[in-house]
């Protein structure tokens, strides 16, 4: 089953949490943006609407732990796991349907495509101000 087809008319129930909004939410230095994330995350983990890709998890977990350190990477993780949003798993499926979106999109880096891919595969829109995404097709993205 091909998951790169559109989804575009389909309701979105769900958000595909992208790494660059979480580091916005736990780690920006501006007090509004902050602030704004901070409102949507609880809104999305209220609504129960949240889809969490494992791939953004690693990206989190490592980009804290360079900036801040081990210890802090890992209160990030736990806070995550507990934080009410649903851990999506990388599939066998959603690794292939990755590596054909990178073949059709080789400036994307692969991680971007994982969490295009789980995005389709859970018929999510995608919570970033990555513009890329917005090449995919199938791909609808909000932005925080």
């Amino acid at each position: 089953m091909c998951l790169c087809r559109s989804f575009k008319g389909l309701p979105h129930l769900s958000l595909d949490v992208d790494s660059r909004f979480l580091l916005e939410y736990f780690l920006s230095d501006n007090q509004e943006t902050k602030s704004r994330a901070s409102k949507r995350l609880r809104s999305i983990v209220e609504k129960r609407t949240g889809i969490l890709p494992t791939i953004v998890v690693a990206e989190i977990v490592c980009y804290v732990s360079d900036k801040r350190g081990r210890e802090e990477a890992t209160l990030r993780y736990l806070s995550l796991k507990r934080s009410g949003l649903t851990i999506a798993d990388l599939t066998a499926e959603i690794a292939r349907e990755a590596g054909l979106l990178k073949s059709i999109h080789p400036n994307i880096p692969t991680g971007d495509c994982i969490i295009a891919s789980t995005a389709l595969a859970k018929k999510a829109k995608i919570l970033s101000d990555d513009h890329h995404y917005d090449e995919i097709k199938g791909i609808s993205r909000t932005s925080f």
